[in-house]
């Protein structure tokens, strides 16, 4: 297919987004600040899934069915433009490429079709491993939601690696689901999460999980044979014969399309994208990255999405302007609420000597609901 742009004048620009997670959050603020009386601007959103995949909800959701958060964490896109600004295509990105700086460039889908673009976001988000490997159809998703509760309410011994906050959660929907099942942690480092948050948090969620009986095995490993063997020797040499194991190792940047396209300077070892602060890529002023895939010195939430979204935004209209674009991402404070259970959790919030909360305020927050309601109002549904 060819981009509005193609029927239009040719002085029409074209913004597209890649990516249907941090970059919806984009979409959705461009679309409130274009106007058609000022901005000959077309947007497009293109999105391998029909909805946004809620990751916060979507723990619970793979491990049981009360609630019905399966349905809930799988979000449409039907009113995430605001007055019909915008196009959504829900298809697989191949490939893009670039022309001459500042003549845009084209991105290929999956379905033979091709979109011209004057500025590009890339937003495609990061890759999960086990249950959070959500197939990308509504259908083939609560199928998927479906099989892991079974597994899970059929499993008595569980083995979760990785000790960062997928673990901890994990952890605590499990106990909740049957506090007699044996859950089982093992994290490379001497304390759960990592070195962002202080001891004295690390500590207290340690004893919050130790409290519901999760076994903790830290400072040690297992390899890779773990995943389908069924008796497991960590490095540490303790034995192990769960029944159901379950990665907890965080995300991989979904990045490699952008190193196909930009060759492999543009991205860190790590596979992240370089961007200036900004959000534009070194030698790229046309391309944009954020959301997960950015290379910046914070953790990777979707709560500072938001942020990224705003400063894009105005970036992207500053530049199809014909403006240097001058809004500057600054950060933001970091903080985390996990839960453990629908009714436990622990918070942690830099700011002043550094404030931890306990279970009622982060149930309040965030363990009873998952934060849905309020994911939905950043999309605008």
């Amino acid at each position: 297919m060819s981009s509005p742009a193609s029927s239009s004048s040719p002085a029409r620009k074209t913004i597209v987004i890649i990516g249907g997670g941090a970059g919806a959050l984009v979409a959705r603020r461009l679309s409130t600040l274009l106007n058609s009386t000022t901005h000959n601007v077309d947007l497009i959103l293109i999105t391998a899934r029909p909805h946004f995949q809620h990751y916060i909800g979507s723990i619970r959701a793979a491990v049981t069915p009360e609630g019905g958060f399966a349905a809930q964490v799988l979000v449409p896109f039907d009113r995430l433009l605001i007055n019909g600004n915008g196009t959504i295509i829900t298809a697989e990105v191949t490939a893009f490429s670039e022309h001459r700086e500042g003549e845009g460039g084209t991105v290929m889908l999956s379905n033979g079709e091709s979109v011209r673009w004057d500025a590009l976001v890339l937003a495609t988000g990061s890759i999960w491993e086990g249950p959070l490997d959500v197939p990308k159809s509504r259908k083939e998703a609560l199928a998927w939601f479906g099989d892991w509760q079974d597994r899970f309410e059929e499993a008595r011994d569980i083995l979760l690696v990785g000790g960062g906050s997928v673990a901890v959660e994990y952890a605590g929907e499990i106990k909740d689901l049957s506090p007699s099942k044996n859950v089982t942690i093992v994290h490379r480092d001497t304390m759960l999460l990592n070195k962002t948050y202080p001891n004295k948090f690390r500590k207290d969620v340690e004893r919050r999980l130790r409290a519901r009986r999760v076994d903790l095995l830290l400072g040690d490993t297992v390899s890779e044979d773990a995943f389908t063997s069924a008796k497991i020797t960590t490095r540490n040499g303790t034995t192990l014969t769960p029944d159901l194991v379950i990665p907890c190792r965080g995300p991989r940047p979904n990045t490699s399309i952008i190193s196909a396209a930009l060759g492999a300077d543009a991205l860190t070892p790590a596979g992240h994208v370089k961007v200036l602060n900004t959000f534009q890529l070194p030698n790229h002023p046309h391309i944009f990255a954020c959301g997960d895939i950015a290379d910046l010195d914070e953790q990777r939430q979707i709560g500072k999405h938001r942020g990224h979204a705003d400063v894009v935004s105005k970036n992207v209209l500053a530049l199809l302007d014909g403006h240097k674009p001058s809004t500057i991402y600054k950060g933001t404070m970091e903080m985390i609420f996990i839960t453990i259970g629908k009714n436990g959790g622990a918070g942690y919030v830099d700011f002043l000597w550094g404030l931890c909360f306990g279970d009622w305020v982060v149930s309040l927050a965030k363990s009873r609901s998952l934060l849905v309601s309020k994911v939905r109002g950043y999309l605008g549904l």
